[in-house]
């Protein structure tokens, strides 16, 4: 995957991955959400306030995006930012975004690494706070 004009190609693949990710976050597609990541992908979230770092499932992850949902009239995940680097076959993109919940809006910074599965690019690990 040397070829400028492949890595190219892998960086729209990517790019069109977290775009799908950030539009079932907004509408809350959950079968969407879950077609981004791999099935044993795991989410950590950096808490700043506490100075701690929280590692859960996708599930639980899954289940904490639907409450935002539950609870607000809108919830999204809007990207400020988006830098993608290929490295054969594993990606990381960094994504600084504002975090609209109801009123409030929280900014924070994404880091996920994804690894190109059976022709795919699956993210198989998120990091992030607010």
């Amino acid at each position: 995957m040397s070829d400028n004009a492949t890595i190219e190609q892998q960086k729209q693949a990517v790019g069109q991955a977290i775009s799908k990710y950030l539009t079932a976050v907004k509408t809350w597609d959950e079968k969407a959400f879950r077609e981004t990541f791999h099935p044993k992908a795991n989410i950590q979230h950096y808490y700043v306030k506490g100075d701690e770092i929280k590692t859960i499932t996708l599930d639980e992850f899954v289940g904490s995006i639907g409450s935002l949902h539950a609870k607000y009239d809108n919830a999204e995940e809007k990207a400020r930012e988006i830098e993608i680097q290929i490295v054969d076959h594993l990606a990381s993109v960094r994504v600084a975004f504002s975090f609209v919940m109801g009123p409030r809006t929280m900014d924070g910074q994404d880091l996920f690494n994804l690894a190109l599965c059976k022709g795919e690019w699956k993210i198989i690990h998120k990091s992030y706070y607010l």
